[in-house]
């Protein structure tokens, strides 16, 4: 016997959006009789509900050409601000039902234009929608339906997205990753609803699980076709129907799970029609064997009927032998009859006092009691003639497999009633959605009060992290920590204190910053680390970043500045040879300015004085091997122990006169010298290697016919290479040292 299994997939039917439009649109038709009420372009893509709306005398027109007097109202999709402009000055009642969303991507690309950066919109150019955003952008957008619509377009310099808000994710992303490298500046704001994104993902699932897949909802409607073709990319048999009357038996031949989704313009009691029909089939699929039962029952209470006769006849011949003896037993134990019956009476009014059934009404929150888990959800008891029924996905606001996960039998929970009877005379209840409201009160008073509350981050997603705070709730990347944060995905499944910077109940948005709660503990912490701070002071602290001058230190709220001279006594190119990020370092306070909140910090401070070391091992006369680390104008400096480097000067290079000093050594030289001097004071010590080379021989003087020669200039350069040649002394050679103590 062939029993269909239906599933609906998570947020089928209605999202926020739509459904807050409709209920704007009855709400002006009930409220406004004596006008007419006009929809701007149908309301949703859904022919079914445009017509009930017709009914309700809602009308709807095409354009405000059509419109000379009543109420218009704006649909979900929104409209250009032209339009809300030309309404206006026809005097109409405006209504905007614009999505939220939607909103929202008209605002980011009138402000990407603004912002002097090249506009996108990622959509389709002939949905409403994407119409309303291109004219929000001043109509200065670009508007590109695939990726391969960028290569006929030349990307400037400043580069900004927006999106159809019912795109798909994925290929979104896949754009945004096709432009990163070929543009200086990006900036992106991601206006896909998240609803869609589940709705998609969902709908995928549930089609590589069923074995056939009913897509509900307007032949018009884009997010209705692009959830047909996700499912049908599974090569599940998918349909997309508006109605169940399409649907055709012999599609479910052979097929066992039903799968159902639905776009987001697709009411609930389109859906409900479908899930009535398949309920329908398994029916008529089990009439012949019900059919069959109730023959087997009949031949059964015949054969009963029979034998209950023969019965009644041996009865009657024993009841009169029975009779006395009865009487006897039933006088002796009339006493103690009397006392259980009281007994049982008392029970029995205490028993249907405690179980009097409730008066409950749908939407009510109330307190019941679990009485049974199973594979499908929980049936609790909250005092109704029947138990009522939570289904797996009314358990929590995230996705269930097992309902152990959530709850325990015998334990008390709030739930809201969503019918008291369904098709199948159920009660249908949602412990989600009474989470929900009390998350949403636990979230306006965090709000209120300014209160620190906790929340599990539960993904990475473009601009930031999604929190679960009892609904959905959204920390913007600049508000994850104080600092730029490389990789969000490092957040995932920690837990953060947060503050609610921004609620929506309306819109179901929820606004957290952990940076605020970090920001005010941060100032607490240091205000007291710089009245603690005093000069001289060692103290411990977080390396948080290294730059070309130092490293900045955490002391705690506040970070103070290693300089580069003070990492090390010897010579250091880079702050990243002797510290790297996140290290933690103990360092000495050099300076406090509390007014202006600086710290000065040395390190080599707290490590040996390699000069007076070198003071106490060395003397001058004594040759030293050491590697040449840098040359300058006056000579050579030379590291001869880890710290200390002693200078070469450049009349110290050579018996030789030397122009410059890479005509004796070069950077990465290694050498021996002669210390001529050490000042540990100054931390000075002078180098020769002219000591250790031995001295010219000095040449003999020229002829005097040679000397007689030359005259004027010519004696003088005469004399100048004599100098030279001999070994004598040059200016530079004689005054050297004074240059070098000048130096």
């Amino acid at each position: 016997m062939k029993v269909l299994e239906v599933i609906t997939a998570e947020e089928a039917g209605f999202c926020f959006g739509v459904e807050r439009a409709i209920d704007m649109v009855l709400e002006a038709a009930s409220e406004n009789e004596d006008l007419n009420v006009y929809t701007l372009g149908p309301l949703i893509h859904n022919p079914q509900v445009v017509k009930k709306l017709e009914e309700k005398n809602v009308k709807v027109a095409s354009s405000l050409a059509e419109i000379d007097s009543g109420i218009v109202i704006i649909r979900s999709h929104g409209v250009a601000p032209e339009v809300i402009e030309q309404a206006r000055e026809k005097n109409l009642k405006i209504i905007d039902a614009t999505c939220p969303y939607v909103k929202n991507a008209q605002k980011y690309a009138r402000q990407l234009v603004d912002e002097g950066y090249q506009t996108f919109i990622y959509g389709d150019q002939d949905h409403p929608e994407v119409r309303g955003i291109y004219g929000a952008s001043d109509k200065k957008a670009v508007i590109i339906k695939e990726k391969e619509d960028l290569k006929s377009v030349e990307l400037k310099a400043k580069v900004g997205f927006v999106a159809q808000t019912t795109k798909s994710p994925e290929s979104f992303r896949d754009i945004i990753n096709l432009v990163i490298t070929e543009v200086k500046e990006l900036k992106v704001f991601n206006t896909i609803c998240n609803t869609t994104d589940v709705r998609q993902s969902s709908a995928k699932r549930l089609a590589e699980d069923a074995d056939i897949m009913f897509v509900i909802g307007g032949h018009n409607s884009a997010n209705t076709t692009r959830l047909a073709e996700i499912c049908a990319a599974t090569n599940t048999p998918t349909y997309h129907i508006e109605t169940a009357a399409e649907i055709e038996k012999e599609w479910l031949s052979g097929k066992n799970k039903v799968g159902i989704t639905a776009g987001a313009s697709t009411p609930d009691w389109l859906i409900r029609e479908v899930i009535q029909l398949m309920n329908e089939e398994n029916k008529e699929v089990n009439v012949e064997s019900t059919e069959n039962v109730e023959e087997k029952e009949e031949q059964v209470v015949e054969e009963t009927v029979e034998e209950v006769e023969e019965t009644t006849e041996e009865t009657e011949e024993t009841t009169e032998e029975k009779e006395a003896d009865n009487n006897e037993e039933a006088e002796e134990s009339a006493e103690v009859d009397a006392g259980e019956e009281a007994e049982t009476q008392e029970e029995a009014e205490f028993k249907y006092s405690d179980n009097d059934i409730a008066d409950l009404r749908k939407g009510q929150k109330v307190t019941g009691t679990v009485v049974e888990i199973n594979d499908n959800g929980v049936y609790v008891d909250v005092n109704y003639k029947t138990d009522g029924f939570i289904p797996l996905r009314h358990l929590s606001h995230r996705p269930v497999e097992d309902a152990h996960d959530i709850v325990s039998m015998d334990e008390e929970i709030e739930v809201v009633i969503l019918t008291l009877e369904d098709d199948e005379g159920n009660m249908i209840l949602s412990k989600k959605q009474a989470d929900y409201e009390k998350a949403w009160e636990k979230i306006v008073e965090a709000y209120e009060n300014d209160e620190v509350i906790e929340a599990e981050v539960t993904k990475e997603v473009k601009g930031g992290l999604v929190v679960d705070v009892g609904v959905r709730g959204f920390i913007p990347a600049s508000h994850v920590a104080i600092g730029y944060v490389d990789d969000l995905s490092d957040y995932v499944g920690e837990t953060l204190r947060l503050k609610v910077i921004e609620v929506e109940r309306d819109n179901n948005n929820v606004v957290l910053s952990a940076k605020k709660v970090l920001e005010k503990e941060r100032a607490a912490k240091k205000e007291e680390t710089l009245a603690s701070l005093e000069e001289g002071q060692t103290v411990e602290g977080t390396v948080t970043k290294l730059v070309d001058f130092g490293a900045f230190i955490d002391l705690g709220g506040i970070e103070g500045l290693l300089h580069i001279s003070e990492m090390s006594w010897g010579r250091i190119e880079s702050p990243a040879e002797v510290l790297s990020e996140g290290e933690k370092v103990e360092v000495q306070v050099l300076g406090v300015n509390k007014e202006e909140e600086r710290i000065s910090l040395g390190l080599k401070q707290l490590l040996p004085d390699p000069w007076e070391e070198f003071a106490e091992k060395h003397y001058e006369g004594e040759v030293v091997e050491g590697k040449i680390t840098k040359l300058v104008d006056f000579g050579a400096f030379m590291e001869v122990e880890k710290g200390i480097e002693g200078l070469i000067h450049i009349s110290q290079l050579s018996h030789k006169h030397v122009k410059t000093a890479d005509e004796v050594v070069n950077v990465g030289d290694v050498r021996e010298a002669k210390i001529i001097n050490i000042d540990a004071d100054q931390e000075r010590v002078g180098l020769s290697l002219k000591e250790l080379e031995e001295k010219p021989e000095p040449k003999e003087k020229s002829s005097s016919s040679s000397q007689s020669s030359s005259k004027g200039s010519s004696s003088s350069q005469s004399s100048s290479d004599d100098n030279s040649s001999s070994g004598g002394a040059t200016i530079r050679e004689i005054v050297g040292d004074i240059f070098d103590q000048g130096e």
